[in-house]
């Protein structure tokens, strides 16, 4: 018992410095902040600048798409990378493991592709969206 104290005693040490150093900041903030309520403190500005107007501009979310794409298949690229280093440890199982994971990414891609979420010409609505469109157009002809 006297060993595990021993042990763990320098995180418990660290982590009552870091409680102690955040009420002592929140302390301190309240103390020394400004307490006066300014008219113009709760008024929302763009870039420094007072708003103008209310308008919401919308924005298409096409670029999105291509960015959360990328960060979700660069993340499975640093995943084979660490496999590729330890290529010759993980022998045939790791190989296996691999083919599985790539073949997984590659159902994944044609997915995105057969739902049109690659193309950016297309207005991208959910499949069942799409088939009930398909079936409006179906109905009126």
């Amino acid at each position: 018992m006297g060993e595990q104290v021993s042990q763990i005693w320098p995180i418990a040490a660290y982590f009552l410095t870091l409680v102690i150093m955040l009420v002592a900041m929140m302390i301190l903030s309240h103390l020394l902040g400004s307490k006066a309520k300014l008219p113009a403190k709760n008024l929302p500005y763009e870039s420094g600048v007072i708003s103008v107007n209310a308008n919401k501009t919308r924005f298409t979310s096409h670029f999105f798409l291509y960015a959360v794409f990328f960060v979700i298949f660069d993340l499975e690229t640093i995943f084979l990378f660490a496999w590729v280093i330890a290529f010759k440890e993980s022998g045939w199982a790791g190989l296996i493991e691999a083919s599985v994971f790539i073949f997984i990414l590659l159902a994944a891609l044609l997915y995105l592709y057969r739902v049109g979420a690659l193309s950016l010409t297309k207005r991208h609505l959910p499949i069942k969206a799409k088939q009930s469109q398909i079936n409006h157009s179906e109905k009126e002809c």
